[in-house]
């Protein structure tokens, strides 16, 4: 290879090193600036923030002072409201006078439902819920929300009662906390549940006023968490007559308005028997021809209905565990 083609490839070559240097110093160069405006702007920032006074001044303080202070009361308010729904503990009561407390409240109680026309059907011997403590007693700190809860039970099986219920079974009490089986602590720090479950039969008309009377209870806050309603009639309703049309017979008890049923206007309508003799075999049995024209096709069913229902306590602010705020690290380390 001869000088002049030597230095034709080495001064090529020098070139494109060269272009690729200044490429890279020129690219450099401007990722360099930019980072350092960026950073020229941060501490313009901080050094700024420095230089201002970090606490409120006295407009603003007096202003957080006078929400804070609202805020408060608010709350005091709403905790001598929610005093209405529900009655004090009782924090002076023993444990073995609750025992005894129980098992008087059973025996008001079955007399009551007794009187009152409701049968309870239970395997096991009807405890309100507390079978447990029948022999056993419970934890002294445990007492005065055991103690809420029987009385808010009583209550509630007795509005079942004035009702009109005719029958109730399964009922169950879940265990709170602080009892065998009961959760570690409450799910609120502010609103405490008991839940209780039981099943009841009636009318309708039992099942609308039982739950009027939960929505409007003015001694105890129950919410209604689960209603299973179920009709005791699987069937739809009879046909007015065999072709559908309405000119149906009606005889009535008016002392009880109960509707004679088809099976009993089927015997007295036996043997091709006439409408005067129809009569007479109705009216023996306590019925009079009602003829009408309308029918009520529901409402008059019995139902079965099942209920979980949370008795819930509301704490005051001398209840309420006070949480004290947590401060977040400062970002950078310190300074």
């Amino acid at each position: 290879m001869n000088s002049k083609t030597w230095l034709t490839v080495f001064g090529a070559v020098a070139a494109i090193v060269l272009g690729g240097a200044g490429f890279y110093a020129a690219s450099s160069y401007g990722k360099y600036k930019t980072a350092l405006e960026g950073w020229d702007a941060k501490m313009g920032t901080i050094q700024t923030l420095e230089r201002k006074v970090p606490y409120p001044d006295e407009k603003n303080s007096d202003a957080v002072k006078a929400s804070l202070e609202a805020y408060q009361a608010s709350v005091l308010k709403l905790a001598d409201t929610l005093k209405s729904f529900q009655r004090p503990l009782n924090k002076e009561l023993a444990n073995t006078e609750f025992q005894q407390r129980v098992k008087k409240r059973v025996e008001e109680f079955r007399e009551f439902a007794r009187t009152g026309g409701l049968e309870i059907d239970s395997t096991t011997e009807f405890q309100l819920g507390f079978d447990s403590y029948a022999n056993t007693l419970p934890q002294p700190e445990s007492v005065p929300f055991l103690d809420y809860e029987l009385e808010a039970i009583d209550h509630l099986l007795r509005n079942l009662v004035e009702s009109g219920a005719e029958l109730i079974s399964g009922f169950a009490r879940d265990a709170i906390p602080g009892e065998v089986g009961g959760a570690e602590n409450h799910d609120s720090g502010v609103v405490h549940k008991y839940p209780v479950r039981f099943r009841f039969n009636g009318s309708f008309d039992t099942l609308q006023t039982f739950v009027n009377t939960l929505a409007n209870d003015k001694e105890f806050f129950y919410i209604l968490r689960v209603l299973k309603v179920k009709n005791e009639a699987t069937e739809g309703a009879l046909k007015l007559a065999a072709d559908g049309s309405s000119n149906f017979e009606r005889y009535e008890n008016p002392a009880t308005k109960e509707l004679a049923t088809p099976e009993m206007i089927a015997v007295w309508t036996a043997d091709g028997a006439s409408q005067s003799d129809v009569e007479a075999k109705a009216k023996a049995d306590g019925f009079v021809k009602a003829d009408q024209d309308a029918r009520v096709l529901m409402g008059q069913e019995k139902i079965s209905v099942f209920v979980v229902i949370d008795i819930t306590r509301f704490l005051g602010p001398d209840e309420v565990e006070k949480v004290e705020p947590k401060t977040e690290p400062k970002k950078g380390g310190q300074r």
